[in-house]
């Protein structure tokens, strides 16, 4: 029977740890060590190596719970008085700013009354670590945030404010308020933290009063040896006649700055809501809830960084079409003001539209990211290609095989695909996260569940992870987000004339003069664009006169058919491949 550890005693614990040594050194199985003396085989295991490195002494267990100087320090009513500061009663307005290094000396200081000893500094931060309050950074919010003004405002004013900050050897501080706790005891909090991490917080009763705020303002004047410039995105803090006028009494002390109003995603309140300063609230009272592709945004920028802390080596899969363009364009804003983590990928078949050759490189170079551009060597080598050998096997060889290539040869672990549950059944059975093997094969019985979008990223070695952070967007919610954030898209995807022949009862447009025209063939000049992109050979074009993004939004809301029926395909595509095969073409 195996004993808890807690049960027992230090002195039984320690005496039962050197009995189960003795009986390692005489060669005892772990079973009959533990049924000995009653000891867990991770114990007995941890207990020997101990031995081996440190000798006999190093055998005992370490001493459970808090240092002793530290527990004397803390007794219950000093841990109700520290309850009390961070988490304190309605009614109570604490006064202190604190911070983590206030609390470590304010339980020092009770320590040295007490035993006239100095605690360990670090057993009181670990202590502490429960305690420590951490606050989300505007300027991390700002990084994904939607509008271009956002980012010139980050590129232009907070550039410029650094290099002051710099230059008058201020100190700045990012500013917010927030609550905290639970719908049966809230409290609230201001909270306020310089660019290196550092963070300064007032818990509260209830919202922050224009009295709260300026004795906030006050603390960190005091902690901040010289000029305080503060950046924060409540416009009431300057509307308001209490606190404007505390600030223009310390202009010596402190500068206030109110982000532009594109930055805020709540209305903003009157000017002074309530006379009384005691009422007077900054909290905005009507929120606003996002809107479904805020939702659906905010869903793919967390996925997105969820890969990135997790993963060893991921790389994105572009493919130049509108889903890429959205998923690079996300990536962009996940990561801003710093490129992306990772780098591009395109698998090239050496048949796609010359337009999306252009975007490609232009985009690349935009972004900042590494391109890396693979083509499958053996398919060069054996000419394959859309018209001799039809679409099936072009599309496995070219695109399938190489990317499989491509992941073996950059050792790529994880794999950003821009694949959409709405476009075709095979892609609506894929998780968010899908797992393949070391072949590359996906088993759909081998799966991991997603439950409350929270994934599961461990994996054995040489097994891959496929990403679709895109997963639950559909065609509309694309064009809608790229009208919305006006991301450059392949100008293919407008109506225009242009040149295109007839097969099949599919458009194909004759980009250039690799395309064989079959005996009576002539290109037709109409008015086509497409809905999806890939291989021109193998890309059917729709008649159209939508010519803006307004009017394919329009057009999207009324089509009844799916994006890819537009994808040309061999009707005997498994019986064509598997003749090809024994015919020697791959």
């Amino acid at each position: 029977m195996v004993v808890k550890r807690s049960s027992l005693s230090m002195e039984e614990l320690n005496r039962q740890r050197r009995a189960a040594v003795q009986l390692r050194l005489q060669e005892k199985t772990l079973g009959f060590i533990s049924k000995s003396t009653g000891l867990s085989a991770p114990t007995i295991i941890n207990a020997h190596k101990a031995y081996l490195t440190g000798g006999w002494a190093a055998v005992n267990t370490k001493p459970r719970g808090r240092p002793p100087l530290l527990q004397e320090a803390l007794s219950s009513q000093d841990e109700a008085e520290l309850q009390g500061i961070l988490f304190p009663p309605v009614g109570n307005d604490s006064p202190k700013v604190w911070d983590i290094d206030t609390l470590v000396h304010w339980i020092a200081g009770r320590a040295l009354e007490k035993s006239g000893k100095q605690p360990d500094r670090k057993a009181i931060a670990r202590f502490l670590s429960k305690y420590k309050l951490l606050a989300r950074s505007l300027l991390d919010a700002a990084r994904s945030h939607r509008g271009n003004h956002i980012q010139t405002w980050l590129a232009n004013d907070y550039r410029e404010i650094q290099k002051r900050v710099k230059q008058e050897q201020a100190n700045l501080f990012w500013v917010d308020e927030r609550q905290l706790g639970n719908a049966d005891l809230p409290y609230f909090q201001l909270v306020a933290h310089t660019p290196r991490g550092t963070q300064y917080w007032l818990t509260l009763a209830k919202w922050p009063t224009a009295l709260n705020w300026t004795a906030f303002f006050d603390g960190i004047c005091k902690v901040s040896v010289n000029k305080a410039i503060i950046i924060t995105q409540n416009p009431a803090v300057k509307k308001n006649t209490i606190i404007s006028n505390w600030i223009a009494q310390h202009t010596d002390n402190i500068e206030v700055i109110v982000l532009p109003a594109p930055w805020r995603s709540t209305p903003e309140p009157a000017a002074d809501t309530s006379h009384h300063p005691s009422n007077f609230s900054l909290k905005t009272r009507q929120s606003m809830s996002l809107t479904h592709l805020q939702q659906l945004e905010a869903e793919s920028i967390h996925i997105m960084r969820e890969v990135v802390a997790e993963a060893d080596n991921p790389v994105m899969l572009y493919s130049i079409g509108k889903d890429s363009a959205v998923m690079l364009h996300l990536a962009r804003k996940a990561f801003f003001p710093a490129p992306p983590p990772f780098p591009l990928l395109h698998v090239d078949t050496q048949w796609k539209f010359k337009a999306m050759y252009e975007l490609r490189d232009r985009m690349a170079k935009e972004s900042g990211m590494e391109l890396l551009v693979h083509v499958n060597p053996d398919g060069i080598a054996k000419n394959i290609n859309p018209f001799t050998h039809g679409s099936a096997i072009h599309t496995d060889v070219m695109k399938t095989e190489g990317l499989k290539q491509a992941l073996d040869k950059f050792g790529f672990d994880a794999a950003f695909g821009g694949a959409r549950r709405d476009e075709e059944k095979s892609r609506a059975k894929e998780r968010i996260f899908s797992f393949r093997s070391e072949q590359h094969r996906w088993d759909p019985k081998n799966q991991r569940p997603e439950l409350w979008r929270l994934y599961n990223t461990k994996k054995h070695k040489g097994e891959s992870i496929r990403v679709f952070p895109i997963s639950n967007w559909t065609e509309l919610d694309i064009w809608q987000y790229i009208h919305l954030e006006n991301i450059p898209i392949v100008p293919l995807y407008y109506s225009a004339v242009r040149p295109v022949v007839e097969r099949n009862g599919t458009l194909i447009m004759v980009d250039d003069d690799r395309m064989p025209l079959r005996p009576g063939e002539v290109p037709m000049m109409k008015s086509v664009r497409f809905r999806t992109l890939g291989c021109y050979p193998l890309t059917g074009a729709v008649e159209s006169t939508a010519d803006t993004l307004p009017a394919i939004i329009q057009e999207m809301l009324l089509t009844t058919t799916s994006e890819r029926q537009g994808r040309m395909i061999d009707h005997d595509s498994a019986a064509s491949m598997e003749k090809k095969k024994q015919e020697g073409y791959f």
